[in-house]
């Protein structure tokens, strides 16, 4: 069966052998190139067409999200996966914007990239769970930047079934991280019941 093609954009050279390191010991992965720089990136992108790409933001000539929103137009199959120490929630969601898959907090790379990798190449995404990153209410789009991370779900209709499930088990607030494609499922620290407050709302259209 043919291996996953894997580009590896990352600035600091010592990091980036890491990265390859680490992804060469994941037998269904193959690295195919490298890339230090934003336009480096972007034209072994359009060459080399990988079918996953692990980035970081600071690049010269074009940063990371500027070369994730440009191969997610030109070659709409890769799948990228940041990997940065930035975890400021609005980094998080312009990297989410420009079409990122996954999110990989630098200091914990070594805990989940291979994880975050495994995710994205199942079609669901991936975020360190220690980001503090905007939530949003599945149901008005309201943020809320108090809320945990719980776990991943597959569409709108699955998420919202997931939360009721877990609401009448455990009480809290229920939301969805993403009002782009409602996958990530999250949970607010402030403890209280929200049965009202799911039969008062609708849902997204």
């Amino acid at each position: 069966m043919p291996r996953c093609t894997v580009l590896v954009i990352e600035e600091f050279l010592p990091f980036r052998e890491w990265v390859c390191s680490t992804l060469q010991e994941m037998p269904e992965l193959q690295i195919v190139g490298e890339a230090e720089d934003g336009a480096e990136a972007v034209q072994k992108t359009e060459k080399l067409r990988p079918q996953l790409i692990v980035l970081g933001i600071r690049l010269r000539i074009f940063n990371g999200i500027e070369v994730c929103r440009s191969v997610c137009k030109t070659v709409p199959e890769s799948k990228v996966v940041f990997v940065t120490i930035h975890s400021e929630p609005d980094v998080v969601l312009a990297a989410l914007d420009a079409g990122a898959m996954g999110y990989v907090y630098k200091p914990r790379a070594a805990v989940d990239l291979e994880a975050a990798v495994t995710a994205v190449l199942d079609g669901k995404q991936f975020f360190s769970q220690n980001l503090e990153v905007p939530v949003f209410d599945i149901f008005s789009g309201a943020p809320d930047k108090n809320a945990v991370w719980i776990e991943t779900v597959a569409g709108l209709s699955n998420a919202r079934a997931r939360m009721e499930a877990i609401a009448a088990q455990v009480s809290g607030q229920y939301f969805v991280f993403s009002r782009a494609d409602h996958t990530i499922l999250a949970k607010t620290e402030t403890q209280k019941k929200i049965g009202a407050a799911l039969d008062s709302k609708t849902d997204v259209a």
